[in-house]
């Protein structure tokens, strides 16, 4: 039953075109370095609100001036205007409890618990940290299945008949449309990951993280 969705010629081909990148990005992500989950949690702690580029370019700055050992307030970088975040004096302080419980939350990324418990636990556990940063951090690093569903993801489902944009994302609700957006997902033909990057790259014109 396909529940009214809809999946329009367009996303089809703009799918079998980019098909082959796609899956090289997400195989891409499960080669990422244990040393390097730390700055990946970084990054996912910068994008709220900001721009992915923006946040790739912090996470470099961090990385010369080794944040992941020196303790130091990052909010001055966040804030330059080359690589601008918002909310950067708040960011700052989940940068800073983040490095020093990282021990911690590395422990349970790299435990047998299953992706939907390791999201549950970094939304409890880390500053900062939400439902769509959460999956966004376990995806980036390898760990597949949760859905990121940020405002274009939203757009993109509805456009596909799979929910209605909500004026707000309860916890409950979070999970209510990542169930719909599975179901979809195996309607498609398109596993749930690679239709991700997918409405992303409608979005940007390319493949990012």
């Amino acid at each position: 039953m396909d529940a009214g969705f809809s999946f329009s010629d367009e996303l089809r081909e703009s799918y079998q075109r980019q098909q082959m990148e796609i899956k090289q990005r997400l195989e891409d992500f499960t080669k990422v370095q244990q040393e390097e989950y730390f700055y990946e949690l970084c990054f996912t702690l910068c994008t709220p609100q900001s721009k992915a580029k923006n946040a790739i370019q912090v996470v470099r700055v961090l990385k010369e001036m080794d944040f992941r050992n020196k303790l130091f307030n990052p909010a001055e970088i966040l804030r330059l205007p080359e690589h601008y975040i918002r909310f950067h004096n708040q960011k700052g302080i989940s940068l800073m409890q983040a490095q020093q419980n990282f021990a911690t939350i590395e422990q349970e990324i790299l435990s047998s618990t299953s992706a939907f418990e390791k999201r549950q636990w970094l939304v409890r556990n880390v500053r900062g940290i939400g439902m769509k940063e959460a999956a966004h951090f376990l995806r980036n690093i390898g760990i597949f299945g949760t859905a990121i569903l940020d405002r274009h993801i939203l757009k993109h489902l509805a456009a596909c008949g799979v929910i209605e944009v909500p004026a707000s994302l309860s916890p409950s609700l979070y999970i209510e449309i990542e169930r719909k957006w599975q179901q979809f997902s195996e309607w498609a033909g398109i596993p749930l990951d690679e239709m991700d990057l997918l409405f992303w790259s409608q979005e940007t014109g390319e493949i990012l993280k």
